[in-house]
C-alpha cells in the first residue's frame, strides 16, 4: 500500500516526487496505467496526474467511478496554457490543478502532511 500513487512519466517530475516522499516518509508508487492508477488510489491517501498525458483524463474517470478510489483527493499538474485541460481535469473530480511550476514547489507541502498520518513509515 501506498501513501501517494501517481501517474507520471516524465522522470524529473517522478524523480521529484519520489524524493520528497522519502524526505517526508511516505510511500509513493508509481502507476503505468488510468486502471492500475484507479487499483492503487483505493489504499491511497493522494493521487497525483501528470494532465500532459492523454490517459490522464482517463484516469480521473476511472477514479470518480470507483466508490473506493472517488474520496481520495487528486493533484493534477499541466503546463499553464493549457488551460482547456485544467478545466476538463477539475470537471472530473481533480480537486487541485497547478501549472507545472507550481506543483514541483507545492509538492513538499502537498506530501509533508501526509508523513504525520497513521500509515507513513
Amino acid at each position: 500500500m501506498a501513501d501517494v500513487v501517481y501517474l507520471v512519466q516524465d522522470l524529473l517530475f517522478t524523480s521529484k516526487i519520489r524524493e520528497v516522499a522519502s524526505q517526508v516518509g511516505v510511500k509513493a508508487q508509481g502507476a503505468r496505467e488510468p486502471a492500475a492508477l484507479a487499483a492503487a488510489a483505493r489504499d491511497a491517501r493522494l493521487v497525483i496526474l501528470d494532465l500532459r498525458l492523454p490517459r490522464a483524463l482517463e484516469a480521473l474517470d476511472l477514479l470518480a467511478a470507483d466508490p473506493a478510489a472517488r474520496g481520495v483527493p487528486s493533484v493534477g499538474f499541466v503546463d499553464h496554457e493549457k488551460v482547456s485541460v485544467m478545466e476538463a481535469a477539475s470537471a472530473r473530480g481533480c480537486q487541485r490543478v497547478l501549472a507545472k511550476g507550481q506543483f514541483a514547489s507545492a509538492l513538499p507541502g502537498l506530501l509533508g502532511p501526509l508523513g504525520a498520518g497513521p500509515s507513513a513509515k
